[in-house]
């Protein structure tokens, strides 16, 4: 039997501290990884061996991170990559927007290993859906419904196992995703006026929303998935980039954009015309809620 194929890994950082972490993080759990001080250097040593994966600071000397992942996308298209900052994501929106980039993780007190090791092993294997990659070990629990108006139930029945003073941000995203996962996933509904809408509108099992959730005694998860598959990552970089598109009027926008400032992580998973999951994370204790928080779009 031939042996499983080890994932190549490159970090670029000019932060040797950074790249040390990452290194021996991900050299632990069985990749090759090498580094890189800057996207000079990592050029050299994509052109030496091409890796299966790049993670890269945005602000470096010579090159940086935006420039890199550009030469990336012309030169070698099938490496993945993700992006890290310092900063506040969401001043990088446009940016990462206009490169179409759905991965940006931070650095400092929003900087959870465990998290970026979820990641990196679903970008390279492609196996991004599915509340147990953040849950591991504890039991899921699902459900699948055929109208809006059993929404009110499903989120009663979730919140209960919430213990975050913010629990309300929990229910009020859990209506968002499903509503959208309705209107305009299933129904497709987008464009047609919300007073035409009807909470009592009934699709069959096979186009049916399938809600899950887990808990464990850091946090709580929520998964909504419809079997559609219609969102694009580059209209939900759009609909995210509320610095560009201030005046942004479409609902479906609005909810994502809501989801995002409510909730401490919200993941966002495609595969084009079969599924589109949306994965909220909410931390029970409020310390948790990290105000810089990662972007987390992967298209299959």
């Amino acid at each position: 039997m031939s042996k499983q194929k080890k994932f190549e890994i490159l970090i670029v950082d000019d932060d040797k501290t950074i790249c040390k972490v990452l290194y021996d993080l991900l050299s632990s759990e069985g990749y090759n990884v090498r580094t890189a001080e800057n996207g000079v250097v990592a050029l050299d040593e994509i052109e030496e061996k091409i890796p299966d994966l790049v993670i890269s600071d945005i602000q470096m000397p010579m090159m940086d991170g935006f420039e890199l992942f550009r030469i990336l996308e012309n030169r070698f298209p099938t490496v993945k990559h993700i992006l890290m900052t310092s900063y506040d994501v969401d001043s990088y929106i446009s940016s990462v927007r206009e490169h179409n980039i759905g991965n940006v993780i931070v650095k400092g007190a929003g900087f959870s290993l465990d998290e970026i090791s979820t990641y990196v092993k679903s970008l390279l294997t492609g196996d991004i859906f599915g509340l147990n990659r953040f849950f591991p070990g504890s039991k899921i629990k699902s459900l699948s419904i055929q109208s809006y108006a059993q929404t009110k139930d499903v989120v009663a029945r979730i919140a209960q196992l919430s213990v975050s003073q913010r629990t309300i941000y929990l229910e009020v995203a859990i209506d968002e995703l499903v509503s959208n996962a309705f209107f305009h996933g299933v129904l497709q509904m987008t464009g047609v006026p919300r007073e035409l809408w009807s909470e009592d509108f009934v699709v069959p099992s096979e186009k049916a929303v399938k809600v899950s959730w887990a808990v464990d005694n850091l946090k709580i998860g929520v998964a909504v998935e419809d079997p559609q598959g219609n969102l694009k990552k580059e209209a939900a970089l759009k609909w995210l980039d509320n610095y560009r598109d201030k005046d942004l009027g479409e609902e479906h926008g609005r909810g994502l954009m809501l989801v995002r400032r409510l909730i401490d992580r919200l993941v966002i998973n495609i595969d084009p015309g079969k599924r589109t999951e949306c994965i909220i994370i909410q931390y029970h204790d409020s310390d948790k809620n990290i105000t810089r928080k990662p972007l987390l779009i992967h298209e299959l």
